[in-house]
């Protein structure tokens, strides 16, 4: 009789939980035909996708800016005036476009958008030299963007730091000293730049954290899409359809989690191996199957993170123009413009909320400089914890949403048998 229990028992669990795969599997293949007959959330999860990245790719395709234009007003006229302008041309960073005859003239052509820098080389320029006085040069830079000032500047700084070691130099010669003695004197050390990562310059830096916060704010698009869009359709304003096979929070959550986590599969791989092949950004993994297995995590967090969120929405439009706001800080906080370890203590924690910041920080260590699993173990780690955290606020976000709905309905219930008994 005993035996006879448990066997019963036993067949019984068997029973519950082929139920439970039947609907989950049931949910996922549901999500699944939600998300490729929706031409919204098509949009958002494969154009979106493709097209961003070859466009971000192809603006910054040429690394670096070189031969920014800038006018020259050359009050001085003399032999010293025109090294100077010859040598600032020289340089990669500007290209002398102009040579005018007065600041108006230059400011003219820099209001019109023709140069967007100026250099003033004053009338003393040669006096000041040739009696060892010290000159100053004037320079105008167009701040509207911090490549034209960037690039001025250091062309300027570099013109000039190399002039003046040449006349100081000279002048050590004059006074008898050898030229090999001259130019110890004068520069006592010569600096080598050798670069570790980032070798191709801006887009090997801006690419990966693009391709990772692309990947999450898609997903949290997408997912808020679809969730606005079952409130819609739902009579009673609510997450899940009127379906028998939608019961058990974690069915619905693990079945529409599995069905965004197969689909972005490829996507991550195009963004994250093949873009950075096709436009030659740095790849020094040691295998793909580390960053998939680092990627993972990534992706959960970024689904349960979104499917929390996207209890919020009761419009399929709502979710686009508040990822979008938030678009802009989420690649701010993640080390873009400003590093990290220069922010307040207090964004720095918060940033720490978006997956994009842990997944981004170790896939350019991974990508850029070449990282192995154990040495990125500690981001890989946080990944798990926050898809442990937001697998829990998923967890009673539906669960606040679903009982929410079981009230209505014994509400509505109530009131037809009040009907009924009148």
């Amino acid at each position: 009789m005993k035996i006879s229990l448990n066997f019963n028992n036993i067949k019984k669990a068997l029973k519950e939980n082929r139920m439970a795969w039947l609907d989950m599997f049931y949910i996922l293949r549901k999500e699944l035909y939600g998300i490729f007959t929706d031409a919204g959330v098509l949009i958002i999860f494969f154009i979106a996708t493709l097209v961003y990245p070859l466009a971000v790719c192809f603006i910054y395709n040429k690394e670096a800016l070189r031969d920014a234009p800038i006018a020259i007003v050359d009050n001085s006229h003399s032999s010293l005036s025109r090294k100077y302008i010859r040598m600032i041309d020289a340089t990669p960073e500007v290209e002398v476009k102009y040579e005018c005859i007065s600041m108006l003239e230059a400011k003219d052509l820099q209001k019109h958008g023709k140069v967007h820098g100026i250099i003033n080389i004053p009338k003393s320029f040669s006096y000041d030299i040739n009696t060892g006085k010290q000159t100053h040069i004037n320079v105008f830079a167009d701040v509207s963007s911090f490549f034209w000032y960037r690039n001025l500047s250091v062309a300027t700084a570099y013109v000039s730091r190399t002039m003046g070691y040449e006349i100081e130099a000279k002048g050590l010669i004059a006074k008898g000293s050898t030229y090999d003695d001259a130019v110890r004197s004068v520069r006592k050390f010569i600096p080598q730049e050798a670069v570790l990562y980032n070798p191709g310059g801006y887009p090997s830096f801006i690419s990966p954290i693009v391709l990772i916060i692309l990947i999450q704010q898609t997903i949290f698009m997408g997912i808020g899409m679809m969730a606005g869009k079952t409130t819609e359709r739902s009579k009673w304003r609510d997450l899940t359809p009127n379906n028998v096979h939608y019961r058990g929070l974690f069915r619905i959550i693990f079945g529409r989690a599995l069905a965004v986590f197969l689909v972005y599969i490829p996507i991550s791989i195009y963004l994250l191996i093949i873009i950075p092949h096709l436009f030659n950004l740095p790849s020094l993994m040691s295998s793909p199957v580390e960053l998939f297995w680092f990627i993972v995590p990534f992706l959960f967090a970024s689904i349960l993170l979104g499917m929390t969120i996207s209890t919020m929405f009761y419009h399929r439009e709502n979710a686009i123009p508040v990822y979008i706001f938030m678009s802009i800080p989420i690649l701010l906080m993640s080390g873009f413009s400003w590093p990290r370890e220069a922010m307040p203590d207090f964004w720095r924690a918060f940033s720490y909320i978006f997956p994009s910041t842990l997944a981004s920080n170790g896939y350019i260590r991974m990508n850029t400089m070449g990282a192995s699993m154990f040495e990125i173990s500690s981001e890989h780690f946080a990944l798990w914890i926050q898809v442990a955290i937001y697998l829990t606020t998923t967890f009673f976000a539906y669960n606040y949403r679903l009982t929410r709905k079981a009230r209505k309905d014994l509400k509505q219930t109530r009131k037809r048998h009040l009907r009924f008994a009148k």
